[in-house]
């Protein structure tokens, strides 16, 4: 069983509510659709129930196993939008902004999240990255254990492949510019999630242009800091840093460039410096690799709500929805 089946067997096993806030999109009505008929979870549309079910019936798909949710109801909207008031209350969130905030169904759905009313929530096939961070980190607590809310990616290759066929890479999508002491948990982070989501023992690297300090620059000495300290939260962690990405991946170059690290398995999971590097770098795989990337997963919030590309296709929104049911702790 491979590390995504893994992934796959959990949702089942829960059959989770997940929120898809946008319904008005043909490619979240056939994701959802297959969702529920492959049972990995159990779909909350968001929208006006008559227009859903138009919609479907006009694309031919059932309606069995999804939850058509109108959110124009007023009384749910008052109750959502006094919480965004009370939750925001000492960021200055006002009336006006709380119910501009609710003119978003984003924002709706992740407040379906924070009441319990749903487990997980999907947005992003329509509405922009910083709008579903924002609606997510405004209705849904951080981890108390969690120092940054930041991203990764799980990255597939064909079986078989020489370096590995999954790892995870991080941070790709939220974080542009982390100190060293935010690297450091980014790094912690991604690699708690290989053990708990994929079952994977985790190899972290922590990637520089350098490798064991060959060159001395500030952005060398920053990975260099947050490997120590990486290292002081999981001291039973095989964490390796600085680290240039051929040596994090191939042994052989590893042993030759860096001998005084410990000796072991390609890395999988490849920890970035900043945010230019790691966008780029998970590109290049996905585009040139043929590697699958799925993501960008949010981590660090008590409940799970994960963004879309605008460019997703189906295949992408049940991939993401299927790791947000899986999140989902009991």
């Amino acid at each position: 069983m491979s590390a995504f089946d893994r992934i796959i067997e959990r949702a089942r096993a829960k059959r989770r509510r997940i929120v898809l806030p946008e319904a008005s999109d043909p490619r979240v009505l056939k994701a959802a659709a297959r969702i529920a008929a492959e049972g990995l979870a159990s779909p909350v549309l968001l929208g006006k129930p008559a227009v859903i079910a138009a919609d479907l019936q006009q694309l031919d798909l059932s309606a069995d196993g999804l939850e058509l949710h109108d959110r124009s109801d007023a009384d749910t909207n008052e109750r959502f939008i006094e919480m965004l008031m009370q939750l925001g209350k000492k960021r200055g969130m006002t009336r006006e902004r709380a119910e501009q905030a609710m003119q978003m169904n984003v924002s709706y759905g992740c407040l379906m999240v924070r009441t319990g009313e749903a487990d997980g929530c999907v947005a992003g096939a329509i509405t922009a990255t910083a709008d579903v961070v924002r609606s997510a980190r405004r209705a849904i607590a951080q981890r108390a254990d969690a120092p940054i809310v930041s991203s990764f990616f799980i990255m597939l290759l064909e079986p078989g492949h020489a370096i590995g066929e999954v790892f995870l890479t991080a941070d790709c999508a939220l974080v542009i510019e982390p100190d060293a002491a935010q690297l450091a948990a980014i790094a912690t982070a991604t690699g708690d999630t290989a053990e708990t989501l994929l079952a994977m023992d985790p190899h972290v690297a922590m990637l520089s242009f350098s490798t064991a300090q060959s060159a001395q620059h500030a952005r060398v000495q920053k990975v260099v800091s947050a490997t120590t300290i990486a290292r002081q939260e999981r001291p039973l962690r095989r964490i390796i840093g600085d680290v240039q990405l051929d040596a994090a991946v191939i042994p052989d170059i590893l042993a030759a460039k860096a001998p005084d690290e410990s000796p072991g398995p390609a890395a999988n999971v490849l920890i970035f410096p900043d945010l230019d590097s790691g966008n780029i770098g998970y590109k290049l795989i996905q585009r040139f690799a043929g590697a699958r990337a799925i993501g960008p997963i949010l981590q660090g919030l008590s409940s799970p709500v994960n963004d879309l590309s605008r460019g997703c296709s189906v295949d992408d929104i049940v991939d993401i929805v299927t790791v947000t049911a899986a999140q989902v702790e009991d």
